[in-house]
């Protein structure tokens, strides 16, 4: 259960919270109130003897001497007197039981007390009635049986009179008083922990006569403390708490409410002690009727209701409440009984299937709770097996239902309702059920899917109406035996026979039965590999081309016959197929002489291919070297010497090649010669004639001999480069053209090809080629004049080219000057200054230019390459040609420059101020636009310095220039750029600023406000001038906003007089500065907004005073509580 507020959750079902009294566990026994040295297991040896035994026991504290736990031998008691001298005597008396003596209903049965039993669960005391009353019990062990019947009253005739006790003096006698009245008080402090058992109240202790100060028998006050008698007034207030009742109740959840527990009356308390309501806290316990009046706590907290949650319906049940202080608690309240009312019952489980058969199906399910109302009727419904609605088809009180009349192997869905006199419950889940169904006729065989060497791999098909199947398998040496029982439609069968005959047979099966046996079917497995045949064997003589092999079957067939065998040959680059037939020996032929072969065998049956024999190494014998290609020619043919190469034969014989042989035929007569023998492949013939035809063949030698001759390679021998050019013969055309010309040398075997013409200025070997072709002669051109140009030439065959010619010298002739080609200009608006690099003199110096303007020419003076051009027009362009004149002639014109002239630089514009403050001055110039972007250039002389500095520079046609001084005259000038230039400057311009104003003052503060008057204040502006200033103040009212001048002076604080109470008011300060040509008001500060005080009404104060006073403990706290309540008046009394 689950309470609404904080619920401390007991772990244990079976712990109760109203179980606060002692528990003594088996065999141990504990005095209350013994002091912690007294050791709770102290044993007192004592012998089987009969007669009581003294025990002396002393305290070793100052402390008066108590009770302490003593363990005796079975069926002894021990009695406690303390003696004149203090000390504390234990007497064990004889084992014989006293009379009255009962078994203890406690947590020991071996415990025996005396009296009648309460009506709590509390463990009875043992104790002796000749003691007085109240003195502790005395514990003592018994080694009768739990449940057996107490002794006989006939046997305690044996031990003394047990209501005997021994004093021997007063003094004795008066501590023995005191330690009883002492243990007494212990006693009841304990009993407000006691004093509920499973909820129930025990008496209180104002039921025993107890004062506050209790009194010995001899008329001695006790020496219980004060403290003790206010503990037990809060337990008593604490358990005055009333009963909770019940304001909300359903099926499953009940709302408990109470009261805290009533005050005392001041009358009847007056030293009692002070509790504060908000202090205590509740505890709410709650029991069934099953639980047999056990509580279990279910809420504990300060709030005065609690919500129980997840009742049962239609359930009794029963609550008490138990109030909380600190460390104590009240006795819990009489038990408050209520019943939640019934519900509909919960929701069944689904039905379970019983039996079924073809046509029917018999369900049954569990009993459902029903929520305190007795179950009805229950409603069974299906969808008729079709998967749509569902229908009800049975309602009753039975928990079974056999359904009839239903079509075989077709699922139903059932589910289940409970029905009780407050409704119907929900339904259970859904739940499938099928009748059974006809059993399978005979169905196909298994077919084979895959066979291996131990297995075969079987496969069938499933028919709509099979369930399972069972598989058997026959083999030649066993009869039918199961292989497979599954619902799967495959099997695999391992571990059989290779190359065996199994045979199978199919049964299918469903709820229905068994089907018949399917036809019998035979599957074989596969046979196994054959191991490999043994190693191949030479059989005869080895040739030069072939060779006889044999081998041996292999001595495991794997279950079938060989039908074929393979024998492979290995030469190094893999094996080859050289053989295949059923023969055990083959003819390997068509061999290489004097190769190494590996041979290796292998055989087929039906169950595979074997592994490879180990391999046989056999050498054919060698034979003479075969015929090797024809040489090829390395490298281009020279003239006296020819260098071939050749590659090894194909085939060497099957020996190495120790040597080739090669072998020259040339003119004149085209004799063969040995030329070359060793073993390189590369041979060169020296000492030839150039441009003959030489023929070449080569061969191979081994130790078996010679062989053939290759084909011949012909060669025809190089040519010779030709003879050097005799001299060169030059004419000079002009001072630009050179005519050379050369007779032609010998060519030496090889016809001329071309020839190659250099020149050089400097007669070194920076020799460049100006000519390349067959022709004997060329004209040079482009040459300088007045240059001396070197000549050499060579010829070229395909043989190579011959050395250089002697060289032949020739010195142009000078020219005029060459063309200029470099000419700069810079340009103004008037003038035009030329540059231009000087030209090439060809010989003679330049004397001067010639400038072609338009139609006007300009001779310069001298041969100088700059002249200024002047008195030109603005914004004009101009055509200007120069040309060289030396003492040859004059040069040809250069290119044309086509020059423009600058327009002229704007004229600065008229500069104006159009606004003057004391801080700054505006000024204007233009008209207003800026369409070719001008950049004008403002400067104000310095005041200190007297030089004009840049104060502004751009394409803007106004300016302000701020931070300067007031009542100061400024002078400025003015110029304007474009892309011509800078213009001038105009004449200069004087402003003067203006007198300024005093600064803005901050927002006044309020100091002092009242019904009408207040007293603003405010601080003074800093200001860079001498003048006094003095202060404006206007005030309005808010909703007015119509500002009268309240006062005018040099003070900056203010009392503004004859207010309205309770009005909204807007004050401001107004500086004014004071010269010489009268008053300058500045800026009006923030406006202040601030309310006069409304008219105080009088009240009156009626007082009422509670007090409440506790006494707790030694100390006496006292508070007052006062309440205030008034009708209506008010009053302006401080006191209240």
């Amino acid at each position: 259960m689950v309470a609404g507020q904080n619920v401390d959750t007991q772990q244990n079902a079976d712990m109760y919270c109203a179980l606060y009294g002692e528990y003594y566990p088996d065999n141990q026994y504990f005095i209350q109130g013994a002091p912690p040295e007294m050791c709770p297991a102290h044993v007192c040896a004592m012998q089987s003897e009969f007669g009581p035994v003294t025990v002396p026991m002393v305290s070793t504290n100052s402390s008066p001497p108590i009770a302490m736990p003593v363990q005796v031998p079975p069926g002894h008691v021990v009695q406690q007197i303390v003696d004149e001298s203090g000390t504390l005597r234990h007497v064990i008396l004889s084992p014989q039981h006293p009379a009255g003596l009962v078994p203890l209903t406690s947590h020991n049965p071996q415990h025996y007390g005396a009296g009648p039993g309460n009506s709590t669960n509390q463990p009875q005391q043992a104790f002796y009635q000749g003691l007085p009353a109240g003195f502790p019990a005395s514990h003592f062990h018994s080694n009768i049986p739990p449940g057996h019947p107490g002794p006989s009253p006939t046997r305690l005739g044996h031990s003394p009179p047990l209501n005997q006790v021994y004093y021997k003096d007063e003094r004795t006698k008066r501590q023995y008083i005191k330690l009883k009245t002492k243990h007494q008080a212990k006693q009841k402090l304990d009993s407000m922990q006691k004093d509920l058992v499973n909820g129930l109240r025990r008496p209180s202790a104002k039921d025993k006569d107890m004062n506050s100060v209790g009194t010995s028998e001899d008329g001695e006050e006790s020496s219980i403390p004060d403290e003790e008698d206010s503990v037990q007034i809060i337990a008593d207030f604490l358990s005055s708490v009333q009963a909770p009742t019940v304001s909300e109740l359903s099926s499953r959840s009940a709302l408990l409410q109470w009261a805290p527990p009533a005050k005392p009356s001041e009358a009847s308390n007056a030293d009692s002690p002070e509790i504060d309501v908000g202090d205590l806290r509740y505890e709410v316990l709650l029991s069934d009727k099953s639980k047999e009046m056990k509580f279990k706590s279910i809420y504990s907290g300060s709030s005065l209701s609690c919500r129980i949650r997840d009742l049962r319906p239609g359930q009794e049940y029963s609550v008490c409440l138990q109030v909380h202080y600190d460390e104590l608690q009240g006795a819990a309240t009489d038990p408050l009984k209520f019943t939640t009312p019934p519900c509909e019952p919960d929701q069944p489980q689904p039905p379970k299937l019983h039996q079924r058969q073809k046509t029917s199906l018999q369900l049954k399910w569990s009993t459902v709770n029903d929520n305190g109302s007795h179950i009805t009727n229950y409603i069974l419904e299906y969808d008729e097996g079709k998967g749509g609605e569902f229908v009800e088809f049975h309602r009753g009180r039975v928990k079974q239902y056999t359904l009839h009349k239903l079509q075989p192997a077709t699922p139903y869905q059932f589910r289940l309702a409970a029905i009780n006199e407050i409704g119907k419950s929900a339904y259970s889940d859904a739940i499938t059920y099928a009748t059974c169904n006809n059993p399978p006729s005979k169905p196909p065989p298994a077919a084979l899917v895959e066979a291996s060497i131990n297995s075969l791999h079987l496969q069938w098909n499933r028919r709509p109406i099979d369930d399972e199947f069972t598989l058997q398998m026959n083999d030649a040496r066993t009869n039918y035996r199961p292989v497979y029982n599954g619902r799967e439609t495959y099997c695999i069968c391992s571990g059989l026979s290779n190359f065996t005959e199994y045979k199978f047979r199919l049964r299918a099966e469903n709820d229905g039965g068994q089907s018949p046996w399917s036809d019998e079917v035979t599957y074989m497995t596969l046979p196994d590999r054959p191991r490999e045949p043994s190693k191949p064997v030479v059989k005869g003589r080895i040739h030069a081309h072939s060779f006889k092999l044999k081998w041996e079957p292999p001595n495991y067939t794997g279950g079938a016959e060989i039908t074929e065998y393979i024998l492979e040959v290995n030469s190094g680059s893999g094996y080859d197929v050289v053989y295949t037939g059923n023969e055990t020996e083959a003819v390997c032929d068509k061999l290489t002489p004097g190769t190494t072969y590996q041979l290796r065998a292998s055989c087929i049956s039906a169950g595979g291919r074997s592994n490879y024999s180990n391999p046989c190494t056999v050498t054919t014998d060698a034979i003479a070297p075969g015929q090797c290609a024809a040489p090829k020619l390395h490298g281009k043919p020279k003239a006296n010497s020819i260098t071939i190469r050749w590659c090894e034969p194909d085939y060497n014989g099957g020996a190495p090649v120790l040597e080739y042989e090669v072998e020259l035929a040339g003119p004149p007569e085209y004799v063969r010669n040995l030329v070359h023998k060793n073993k390189e492949t590369e041979c060169t013939a020296t000492n030839l004639s150039p441009g003959c035809e030489y023929a070449f063949t080569v061969r191979a030698v081994n130790r078996i001999g010679p062989g053939q001759w290759s084909d011949q390679l012909k060669v025809t021998s190089g040519a010779a480069p030709p003879d050097v050019p005799s001299p060169l013969k030059t004419a000079c055309k002009s001072p630009f053209h050179i005519a050379v010309d050369w007779e032609e040398p010998p060519s030496n075997g090889a016809p001329i090809q071309e020839y190659k013409l250099e020149v050089s200025t400097n007669n070194s070997e920076d020799f460049h080629l100006v000519y390349q072709g067959p022709d004997n002669y060329h004209d040079v051109k482009g040459l300088n004049p007045f240059t001396t140009y070197y000549f050499r030439v060579q010829a070229c065959n395909s043989a190579g080219c011959s050395l250089f010619s002697p060289i032949a010298a020739m010195l142009t002739p000078a020219a005029p000057p060459s063309t200029i080609t470099t000419l700069r200009s810079e340009s103004t608006p008037t003038s035009i200054t030329l540059n231009w690099n000087p030209p090439a003199d060809n010989g003679s110096d330049i004397s001067h230019y010639n400038i072609e303007i338009g139609d006007k020419v300009i001779v310069t003076d001298g041969a100088d390459t700059k002249y200024h051009l002047d008195n030109l027009q603005p914004e004009t362009t101009y055509k200007i040609k120069i040309q060289a004149v030396n003492a040859i002639g004059t040069g040809s014109l250069s290119s044309t420059l086509r020059v423009a002239t600058l327009k002229l630089p704007p004229a600065p514009p008229k500069l104006e101020c159009i606004g003057i403050g004391h801080n700054y001055l505006k000024l204007k110039w233009g008209d207003g636009k800026n369409v070719d972007y001008t950049h004008y250039l403002i400067e104000m002389e310095n005041t200190r310095s007297h030089e004009f500095q840049c104060v502004y520079k751009g394409t803007a046609l106004t300016y302000k220039v701020n931070k300067l001084h007031e009542l100061t005259t400024y002078r400025f000038k003015i110029c304007a750029s474009n892309d011509a230039g800078i213009g001038d400057f105009s004449d200069i311009y004087e402003f003067t600023t203006s007198i300024a104003p005093p600064a803005i003052i901050k927002q006044p503060k309020l100091v002092e406000v009242d019904q009408t008057s207040c007293v603003i204040e405010w601080m003074p502006s800093k200001n860079s001038f001498l003048d006094p200033i003095i202060f404006q103040i206007q005030v309005t009212r808010i909703k007015d906003q119509t500002f009268k001048e309240t006062y005018k002076g040099a003070d900056t604080k203010y009392s503004i007089e004859n207010l309205e109470p309770g009005v909204e008011y807007s004050a401001r300060v107004c500086p004014i500065r004071l010269t010489p040509n009268g008053e300058l008001m500045g800026p009006y500060s923030p406006l202040l907004h601030f309310s006069t005080l409304v008219a105080e009404p009088t009240f009156q104060v009626e007082r009422r005073v509670e007090r409440v006073t506790f006494a707790a403990r030694s100390a006496t706290v006292r508070y007052s509580m006062v309440a205030l309540q008034w009708n209506g008046s008010y009053s302006n009394d401080p006191s209240l």
